[in-house]
């Protein structure tokens, strides 16, 4: 699990930034991720997280071998299989897919390992052409653009699709991304992402306290990303279920005249496709509550289309325990939004 989730302070809860201290972090956030070196580690880590190796393994066969782990997962561990049952419970639960729950766990443990492999192979998505064109058209006016996504796929690559069309994307990430790289698996988990998003361009927003910085990127035309799936105070009819969710998208995006995107990243055997939904417009609803509304049901439609590829809400980060097939509950972890 790649556990990069961007959480930001909602605005009822921060600090307004001052003019200098925006001119900074504007200025800092403006300049290309730095190169970050692998940190050391243990022989079969240093082999299984190496860029150079990874290049020389097909997809295809990542991917495959991916596959034949995960099954094999599901018959050596009744904890896996456990665990992969309450995800999938607490997806699709009230739900039209909720009779699926056995088949779609042993596809959770499936999209589960190939995101995984996914993550540390060198790959470009592919936008179709109806995403490309609405990716394009919201790109080509002088508004900013808020993407929206959920933690599904292998959603970590869906920024390469934007960048390849000459655009710099701005991601709230989790504080950790930007802490010295400690040995071992998580360490060099760590220094890939920030290698991944220097490669194409993308510039990485500590997401604590963020909101300011980003509404005023947003109001400068730029283009951000911020997750939508995140644990918050705002409680949602969403997957069938109420869901305390953050609402910190829809604020952002109506504090600064910012279009938003849904968007996802999803796989075909081997190949990863990233959609790009319609533009949701905040000077057509009431208020960041009926933005914020439309937007799950937005990304519900996509959930339930492939509801395994969703990351189990129940991971440390997310909801730590609290959703079931009732309802995804305050998350133990302090409410903030995304």
């Amino acid at each position: 699990m790649s556990n990069d989730q961007g959480r930001i302070v909602e605005p009822a809860q921060r600090a307004r930034i001052t003019g200098g201290e925006l001119a900074a972090a504007r200025e800092a956030t403006s300049r290309p991720v730095e190169r970050c070196p692998m940190p050391p580690a243990d022989l079969r880590t240093r082999l299984s997280t190496s860029p150079a190796l990874r290049r020389l393994l097909p997809a295809r066969l990542a991917v495959a071998r991916a596959e034949r782990r995960s099954a094999q997962m599901w018959e050596r561990y009744p904890q896996e299989r456990a665990r992969a049952r309450a995800a999938m419970e607490a997806v699709v639960g009230g739900t039209i897919r909720a009779g699926e729950v056995e088949r779609l766990a042993r596809e959770l443990l499936v999209e589960e390992r190939v995101r995984e492999t996914l993550f540390w192979q060198p790959w470009r998505p592919q936008l179709e052409q109806s995403s490309s064109e609405r990716l394009r058209a919201a790109l080509s006016g002088d508004r900013g653009v808020l993407l929206s996504s959920c933690h599904s796929g292998p959603y970590l690559l869906a920024l390469s699709a934007v960048a390849q069309l000459g655009c710099i994307p701005y991601s709230a990430a989790g504080p950790w991304l930007f802490e010295p790289p400690a040995p071992g698996p998580w360490g060099r988990r760590i220094a890939h992402r920030r290698n991944q998003a220097r490669a194409r361009g993308e510039r990485l927003i500590n997401s604590v306290g963020s909101f300011g910085l980003l509404s005023a990127l947003l109001s400068q035309g730029e283009v951000v990303s911020v997750f939508f799936s995140m644990p918050g105070s705002r409680e949602t009819l969403f997957l069938g279920k109420p869901v305390m969710l953050a609402s910190g998208s829809a604020r952002l995006a109506v504090e600064a005249d910012a279009l938003v995107l849904p968007i996802r990243t999803r796989r075909e055997r081997h190949r990863v496709l990233v959609d790009v939904g319609g533009a949701l417009d905040p000077r057509e609803h009431a208020d960041a509550d009926e933005l914020h509304d439309a937007l799950a049901v937005a990304h519900e439609r996509w959930i339930l289309e492939l509801p395994a590829a969703m990351e189990d809400p129940n991971r440390a980060g997310a909801w730590e325990q609290s959703a079931t097939a009732a309802g995804w509950g305050q998350a133990r972890a302090p409410a903030v939004a995304s």
